[in-house]
């Protein structure tokens, strides 16, 4: 039989399967004797039939629990893998999942058509084999083979010089959004660069999956709970996304739904995938999606189809508003040394004014109403603390007559292209449904104006009464929380959550976003990357042009930005005209994802000292980088993959082989290198480096403090591992020996609050999870401003901007004024660029980068099928093949997203005509929700509705 060092020299760069069994032999005596049986030789295979060679695939020396780790993709799903002669032959999806209750489907089966061929992308051409260092230009694809020990050193070396000449702050580090595991891999890495203090860039909003709108109008965004919970739903409108692509493992709950009864609702511009199966197709104009969801919430409104008691409890729909000033009455207003984030509603029942329960200022509290009745209508006077009388309204009162004068199903129509009968049918039905949610995922969040378009939808929810009731509310998405990853990861000092817990008997979601937000300005230099970009990667000089932006901005865009930097609203590192210096980035591709990325190129890079890619593929990033480091593949190592709400099951992956090549984990290559930082900080004489903050890290003592005092060791990841699942609530009980059998851990409990994990309900065994049941249920006040779903945003800016309350925008001509929109969506045959130069996945498509045209519009510009055409506007151009479809809006082009770079002539991709302005108001920094901490309150990457224009390339 071949060795396992055999194969892989004989594989090199494209193996799998094929060569798998044309490598396998057998002894001489086999093959004699099967030829003296009248057997066959065939590629050095001996074999009687077609049969043997079948058998052959069905014999293996073990079976191993896996999964994806690092992929970034937002399912979490269980594969055995077959090992056979130390080579991953094949993965099958694993069936370990129980239904939640009888009457309910199972999550089962969980995985696609990407996860299914991995075994045959770690054996890829594309795969980085061992360390390797530039030689010629960033870019030229010239190489140097180097040891692991060389290169890290020098990784080291200019680390530890860097941060002591410039300081720390100096130093990006950049895993990405969700290209990382919850394991040790990505614990490791963070946990090395939290103790040296460096920048994290934060990417959540700079790849354009930040929802605003909810964080303005919840304080929080990662919303969501499992998904057999879709199940229970009676009215399912799938708003902006295409979950058939996005949610293959998923979205047979939508169609069981549907199969039970449920009616689906799909709300795109295009003709999707998704929208085949629906039982209404609504397709706005692109970016109206506001207006359409403002236009059925006021029929809601109009025709009292309303949840009053909801309303009244759980917005700030009944909150009074000075008529003078449009902004809330407050207590400051009223009362002499009165509080500003104190609140007011008419109390009908004694007609008189009363604190709104919840609000900021009251601290503690719920948000129950008692025996109070607040008021949603009327007109009240009210004397102020200087003895001046003003005049009130309830917010429900305005927002109706804003509705009315703005929102009529008939100019919601004119505004959408929808016709006013179907926007009635669409808020009649989602009002009269027992349980309705809006799935808009990230599909909602890369719009200019996609704040508006989610506020809208909570709007409708909200009004419904549907937001925290099973099978109902806005779903984005959410997380279970990781307590034992997070303590690892961010080197936390195990008292000091509980320090800050004392005399807390239930600390709140709104407790918890205070311990965040503290740790974030006390800290970790965490930093807006788009905002970085706009300081250090010339940015700047496209974000700011007037002619991209809202036409509605009463100052030129980098006055607002001039202001927030003054007010210290949204930090960045480094400041004080210093410039990033080194920048590593694991796992992620940042010059295929950032918007215009020839900018970053040109201003950025030239800035870097060094540019450090630990990926375990080539990458278009990785082809501009000085020094790339083989990570092991998701098969190589131990982890956990990214825990997903969506499933109730925390999804475990063991090493199947030995990582290949010279390949390591990112947790040794997180331990090896802090051992080079010590001995290259010792070497140069250099102990301590002071962070933004004022915090000292010792750089000589770096590595004792990430192995916790020589507890854990690089080549030992079972020992973080089984703290990570010790220390969490979620898994509590379950130590990796069993984790490892188990391949899948079902939840103990939905974990606590953080940043991501908005699930915000408790778990009860048997029924699926929906969110915001803390507030709804247990009355606790949402973590806004007003402690409730926040629809008037009184800021001086929002009300400068017209954006006070929900309303709806045309989309700005982002890239000059053109006649085209430039959409896009995840595409179904890669999760991001991972497996887009993946042959099975190449041979399913055109095999190359393509732009879909609707058939008019390439018509029109003489455009036929498979033309190459080009892509261009004010900030750049690409080309790629045409694919006409009727299936398309006129006057829109698609690119489903992932492709890398390189494989479109000379490099330039599709981001090259994304100008992505971003909107000054999310800047913002100083009103109650609205103020930064990690991934949340910060400027989005906007690449849809890009306005381009498309012409045949004649040959």
């Amino acid at each position: 039989m071949l060795s396992r060092r055999e194969f892989l020299k004989a594989a090199g760069a494209a193996a799998g399967l094929a060569l798998c069994l044309h490598y396998l032999e057998v002894s001489r005596e086999a093959r004699a004797e099967q030829s003296a049986s009248g057997g066959r030789i065939v590629d050095g295979y001996d074999y009687a039939s077609w049969e043997d060679l079948y058998r052959e695939k069905w014999r293996w020396d073990k079976v191993v629990r896996g999964t994806h780790l690092r992929t970034d993709c937002i399912a979490a799903c269980a594969w055995d893998l077959y090992v056979k002669d130390g080579i991953v032959w094949r993965e099958e999806q694993s069936g370990r999942y129980a239904q939640t209750n009888p009457q309910i489907p199972d999550f089962g089966p969980r995985g696609c058509q990407k996860g299914a061929c991995y075994s045959d992308l770690m054996y890829s051409p594309s795969r980085i084999k061992y360390p390797l260092k530039r030689l010629g230009p960033r870019g030229s694809a010239k190489w140097k083979r180097v040891s692991w020990d060389e290169a890290l050193e020098e990784i080291a070396r200019k680390l530890v010089e860097v941060a002591a000449k410039e300081g720390p702050e100096c130093i990006w580090y950049d895993h990405g959004t969700t290209n990382v595991d919850f394991g040790p891999s990505t614990g490791g890495e963070q946990r090395l660069f939290s103790l040296l203090g460096v920048t994290f860039l934060d990417s959540w909003a700079g790849v354009g999956d930040l929802p605003m709108g909810a964080i303005q109008t919840w304080g929080m965004f990662n919303v969501d709970g499992t998904s057999d919970d879709w199940f229970r739903s009676d009215y399912i409108v799938v708003w902006l996304g295409n979950p058939v692509y996005t949610r293959i493992p998923e979205m047979h709950y939508m169609l069981e739904a549907r199969y039970r009864g449920a009616k689906l609702v799909v709300v795109a511009p295009d003709y999707n995938a998704t929208a085949i199966h629906a039982d209404l197709w609504l397709n706005p104009r692109v970016g109206s999606d506001a207006a359409l969801a403002l236009g059925a919430a006021q029929v809601i409104i109009a025709e009292g189809l309303y949840d009053r008691e909801y309303v009244c409890e759980q917005t700030d729909l009944p909150l009074l508003v000075r008529q003078d000033t449009k902004k809330f009455l407050r207590e400051s207003d009223v009362e002499r040394k009165g509080a500003e984030n104190v609140f007011y509603f008419w109390d009908s029942s004694n007609n008189e004014l009363a604190r709104a329960p919840g609000s900021e200022g009251l601290k503690r509290g719920n948000l129950k109403l008692y025996t109070r009745k607040p008021a949603l209508e009327g007109r009240f006077t009210v004397e102020l603390a200087d003895g001046r009388k003003v005049e009130v309204r309830p917010v429900f009162e305005v927002l109706r007559e804003h509705l009315d004068a703005n929102f009529t199903p008939e100019l919601a129509g004119r505004q959408t292209g929808i016709d006013a009968k179907l926007i009635r049918q669409l808020g009649r039905e989602f009002a009269e449904a027992r349980s309705a949610m809006i799935f808009a995922s990230w599909g909602s969040c890369k719009h200019y104006h996609s704040d508006l378009m989610q506020r809208a939808m909570i709007l409708l929810v909200a009004l419904t009464g549907n937001q925290g009731k099973p099978g109902g509310g806005l779903r984005i998405g959410a997380w279970w929380s990781l307590e034992g990853f997070e303590r690892m990861a961010n080197a936390y000092d195990l008292s000091l959550i509980d320090r800050f817990l004392i005399g807390m008997a239930k600390p709140t979601v709104r407790d918890f976003e205070g311990f965040f937000t503290r740790l974030v300005r006390e800290r970790y230099a965490y930093t807006s990357v788009l905002y970085s970009l706009y300081h250090h990667g010339g940015f700047d000089k496209v974000v700011s042009r007037p002619e991209f932006n809202d036409p509605a901005l009463k100052r030129p865009f980098s006055e607002y930005a001039r202001e927030a930097d003054e007010k210290g609203w949204m930090p960045f590192y480094p400041r004080n005209g210093k410039s990033p210096k080194l920048y590593i980035f694991s796992g992620l591709n940042p010059l295929r994802r950032w918007p215009t990325p020839q900018v970053a190129r040109e201003v950025l890079w030239p800035k870097l000292d060094l540019a450090v890619s630990i990926n375990f593929r080539m990458s278009t990033t990785g082809l501009y980088s000085d020094i790339i480091l083989p990570a092991a593949g998701y098969y190589e190592k131990i982890g956990i993959k990214f825990t997903q709400t969506y499933l109730p099951y925390v999804v475990i992956g063991d090493r199947a082989v030995d990582p290949l090549f010279e390949s390591k984990g990112e947790w040794e290559v997180s331990g090896l290198l802090a051992r080079k930082i010590a001995e290259q900080a010792e070497k140069a004489g250099i102990r301590e480096v002071t962070d933004v903050f004022g915090n000292r890290h010792d750089l000589t003592a770096i590595y004792e403090e990430w192995s916790k005092g020589g507890e854990w060791a690089p080549g030992d990841d079972a020992k973080p591992m089984e703290y990570i699942l010790e220390e969490s609530p979620v898994t509590a009980g379950t130590n990796w020996s069993e984790a490892r059998k188990l391949g899948v851990i079902k939840i103990k409990s939905t974990g606590r609050y953080s940043g991501i994990d908005a699930v915000c309900s408790d778990l009860i065994e048997g029924e699926p999870v929906s969110p915001s049941q803390w507030f709804v249920k247990g009355k606790q006040p949402w973590p806004t401003l007003t402690g409730r779903q926040q629809f008037l945003i009184d800021h001086d800016w929002y009300l400068e901007l017209g954006e006070a309350l929900p309303t709806h925008k045309p989309p700005p001509l982002a890239g000059g004024d053109y006649p085209l929109r430039l959409t896009g969506g995840h595409t179904r045959w890669s999760i991001h660029a991972i497996w887009r130069d993946q042959r099975f996945m190449l041979q399913l498509q055109r095999g190359e980068p393509v732009i879909y045209i609707g058939s008019s519009d390439a018509k029109a510009r003489g455009i036929s099928d498979h033309d190459r055409v080009r892509i261009y506007n004010d900030v750049g151009s690409f080309s790629a093949r045409a694919k006409v479809t009727p299936t398309l809006q006129p006057g829109q082009v698609v690119v489903y997203h992932a492709w890398e770079p390189y494989q479109f002539p000379k490099w330039q991709g599709n981001q090259e005509v994304v100008a992505s302005p971003w909107k000054p108001l999310h800047l913002v920094g100083d009103y109650g929700q609205l103020h930064y901490r990690t991934f949340l309150a910060q400027p989005s990457h906007t690449p849809r509705a890009t306005a381009v224009e498309v012409e045949r390339i004649r040959t």
